[in-house]
């Protein structure tokens, strides 16, 4: 009889842990259920001290079936960062509709492993419900898939199932991705036009220094003519970025190669998160991302029951920003020292001072969820406008770039055209 080690949810949703003797893994999981117990984790455990021997062998083995449930999920590794979060979102929605009818999540996954026509979707359903299977949770099997379900939803999704009210945790989750996924598309689509204009100017300016203004420049010469000062000034600029533009490149690509080599020290990180919530229009927009998705997860922990201890640890994990992740560990301290999180808020400069006034009133009138989903909303709206301000400056600076240089080419078209009436003349 081998014997395993478990950690399973009691009826009454408290989590409990122990070992359990059965033949093997399936029938351990059966005498677990039996007992009125959700088992969250089983592992194999051992009487006895293993030899060097077999902690090789359990590592060799454990090293196959990395490489072999990456071989059987069928991911591509090259995708872009924003499509898998896309796909991590439908498969989201999927297990959700099947979730909220009544099916247990276990059921559901495995519903969706055998019915989902999309290969890929089909391959990520599949890895989860192959790691379920094996005694593993919701949340671990999605934290073994960082590239399409990241830290963030696993946190929120262990705090479901450590409460048992999963369906509301995972019904906050989708919301929260969709409005992310929507802010996404609507600077995309608001940038989709000037990106548009920007690249027929280049296109122009290109056409016409590399085929109309040699032509213009050769028949001014054979007759005896000279360049007007529009010309010259696009001949000029040509030449300067022909010679400089590969050195201007080159360095351009040591130095981001340099910067990022030093933002993966740590010293490096703090600095640079530091300056990025100081630049004139990105800062704000920086700050305000990070304190939507922490004002969106602690509004989601605390409405499904969990203390403000623990929901303060899991939001700590989820701060991008190294700069706000230490301000937010110095207010944790500080509330589980006795401190009201608005008072610790405040101390640390974590929020403005009107969110803080808001999470005043909400504590004293304990109704903390209600006032954090209040600020939260305020910090999605600052973030729409500091976002759509961000395009409408680009879009116009781009507008204005493509207007010089296509009036610029015009000029030089029309003055050569006469100068080389003149010179004909």
């Amino acid at each position: 009889m081998a014997v395993f080690n478990y950690k399973a949810r009691q009826a009454d949703g408290t989590i409990t842990s122990g070992s359990i003797e059965a033949a093997e893994r399936r029938l351990a999981m059966q005498r677990l259920q039996a007992q009125g117990l959700s088992p969250m984790a089983l592992k194999e455990g051992s009487t006895s001290a293993p030899s060097i021997f077999a902690k090789l062998g359990e590592r060799s083995k454990s090293l196959r079936n990395t490489g072999s449930s990456t071989d059987q999920s069928n991911i591509p590794v090259k995708q872009r960062g924003s499509k898998r979060e896309h796909i991590g979102l439908t498969v989201l929605k999927r297990l959700m509709e099947l979730h909220s009818s009544g099916l247990p999540i276990g059921d559901s996954i495995r519903i969706l492993s055998q019915r989902l026509s999309d290969k890929e979707q089909r391959g990520i359903v599949q890895t989860l419900w192959r790691d379920l299977s094996e005694g593993s949770t919701l949340a671990g099997a999605m934290s073994r898939q960082p590239r399409y379900f990241p830290n963030s939803i696993s946190y929120v999704i262990e705090a479901g199932e450590a409460t048992g009210n999963l369906a509301p945790i995972l019904r906050k989750v989708i919301d929260y991705l969709e409005e992310k996924e929507a802010i996404r598309k609507k600077m995309i689509a608001s940038m989709m036009y000037p990106t548009f204009i920007c690249t027929v100017a280049i296109a122009v300016v290109v056409l016409f220094m590399t085929v109309l203004l040699p032509q213009i420049q050769g028949m001014l010469d054979r007759l005896g003519g000279e360049m007007t000062w529009s010309a010259r000034i696009l001949i000029d600029g040509s030449s300067l970025i022909a010679k400089a533009g590969p050195f201007i490149l080159i360095a351009g690509i040591v130095g981001a190669l340099a910067f990022q080599q030093w933002r993966r020290s740590e010293k490096g990180l703090r600095r640079s998160d530091s300056w990025l919530l100081k630049l004139p229009l990105l800062g704000k927009i920086f700050l305000y991302g990070d304190l939507f998705q922490v004002g969106n997860l602690i509004t989601t922990l605390l409405e499904s029951g969990i203390n403000t201890t623990e929901t303060l640890r899991l939001t700590e994990r989820t701060v991008k920003n190294s700069e706000l992740k230490e301000r937010f560990n110095t207010a944790r301290g500080q509330v589980n020292e006795g401190l009201s999180i608005a008072q610790a808020f405040q101390r640390n400069r974590f929020m403005p001072e009107l969110a803080v006034d808001i999470l005043t009133v909400g504590e004293n009138t304990g109704n903390l969820a209600h006032s954090m989903n209040e600020i939260t909303r305020s910090f999605r709206n600052e973030l729409t406008a500091r976002l759509s301000k961000l395009t409408t400056l680009v879009s116009t600076g781009a507008l204005i770039c493509a207007f010089i240089l296509v009036a610029l080419i015009a000029l030089g078209i029309v003055t050569s055209v006469f100068q080389v009436s003149r010179t004909l003349s």
